[in-house]
């Protein structure tokens, strides 16, 4: 198939919200089809490729890999100020009113950028279909716009809970704009999310693990131990919470700490060895965990799937969350035998930690391959199909 897929986020972009559509490219790609990225341009960078050399482009591509076509946004004073919070408050929820009511959306410069691109993609691609994912409704719009212009038709994908991050008002009379082909969900809450919302059903493609994770890490290593905390810290009472849970357990365990709140985690373990890393890729995760024993983060229950849950799982520690996690993700750690701790409170991390104490139970292998970019992507493939 000839697809186009779109994410606002540039795959560059040192956040998530760059990673599940990138890294479905590529899987896309490497399952034989030809796969166009479109995204907006990363910071101020120059796009690289201009619409009217993006025809001689698209015959020349090694499609063995996603061509990224990235896209300038059009200056828009107005609604750069509105999404930066740089206008009075009293001013600045009509305008946010007025964006989502006359053009459904907030990011209407990158999608006037891209429409060179999508008359382009439209007339020398010709894409069977368009996969865009909520993080905003303008990559759905734009997505829209490929499949009218050639003919294909889209899919709608939810990565970001529609009751968080759209208004209140806004949520029933967007959400009438918008009916795709059919839709896809991060997860099966993403797939509540759509039925509530929307009145339609959603298949579940989990973002992926890459190969690597696979691979059987060793066993922790002897001597004093180390837990890994990795992630947003988020709520303070979740933070204390989680600093009283180690504080109850009554061992002084070294803390390695993969996240972005070094000083905050700090402030909360006064007199702990906390070696703050910062935010680090897999590879360097997968490093840290060797050297740990066990694996720890905080959840939010606002995102409602956290799909780093699995290559936690997958280094073969002991994982351990605080507050508690849904169904769905309890059930994934059973289906891969993983040694996993649901916590609601310091005393159950406390009981938990003591519990998985010189524990090393790897999970299922086989079981763990259903969840890579390439089985996730064959997932998508059969809905884009």
């Amino acid at each position: 198939m000839r697809l186009v897929f779109v994410n606002h986020c540039h795959p560059d972009t040192p956040h998530v919200c760059a990673t599940r559509v990138a890294r479905m490219a590529e899987a896309c790609a490497r399952a034989g089809h030809q796969v166009v990225l479109l995204t907006q341009t990363l910071d101020d960078d120059p796009p690289q490729v201009l619409p009217e050399h993006l025809p001689g482009v698209l015959d020349s591509h090694d499609w063995s890999r996603p061509l990224l076509v990235d896209c300038p946004p059009r200056s828009a004073p107005l609604l750069n100020a509105v999404r930066d919070g740089q206008v009075p408050r009293w001013l600045r929820l009509p305008l946010l009113a007025a964006f989502y009511v006359g053009r459904s959306g907030l990011f209407t410069d990158w999608r006037d950028g891209a429409a060179p691109y999508v008359e382009q993609l439209a007339r020398h691609f010709r894409p069977h279909c368009a996969w865009a994912t909520f993080g905003n409704t303008d990559a759905w719009v734009l997505a829209r716009q490929v499949a009218r212009q050639s003919g294909g038709r889209w899919a709608a994908d939810l990565k970001d809970p529609w009751r968080i991050f759209i208004p209140g008002p806004m949520r029933r009379l967007l959400a009438k704009r918008f009916e795709p082909k059919t839709f896809t969900a991060l997860s099966d809450q993403h797939g509540d999310e759509i039925r509530r919302w929307f009145g339609q059903p959603a298949v579940t493609v989990y973002s992926g693990i890459d190969e690597g994770f696979l691979t059987i890490p060793p066993p922790p290593p002897p001597g004093p131990w180390k837990i890994l905390i990795i992630g947003a810290l988020y709520d303070s009472s979740h933070l204390f919470q989680l600093a009283e849970g180690l504080r109850r357990w009554g061992r002084k365990a070294s803390i390695v700490y993969a996240g972005s709140e070094g000083a905050r985690l700090r402030d909360a373990l006064p007199g702990w060895n906390v070696e703050t890393p910062g935010y680090v890729d897999l590879v360097t995760l997968r490093q840290l965990a060797a050297q740990c024993h066990a694996s720890l983060y905080v959840r939010n229950p606002r995102a409602l799937y956290q799909h780093k849950l699995v290559e936690l799982l997958a280094l073969d520690r002991p994982v351990l969350c605080l507050p508690e996690e849904a169904p769905e993700s309890l059930a994934i750690a059973r289906f891969l035998g993983a040694d996993f701790r649901s916590c609601a409170d310091a005393d159950a991390l406390a009981q938990g930690l003591a519990e998985v104490m010189g524990r090393h139970r790897p999970v299922d292998r086989a079981r763990l391959a259903e969840y890579t970019w390439d089985s996730q992507a064959e997932r998508l493939l059969k809905v884009l199909s």
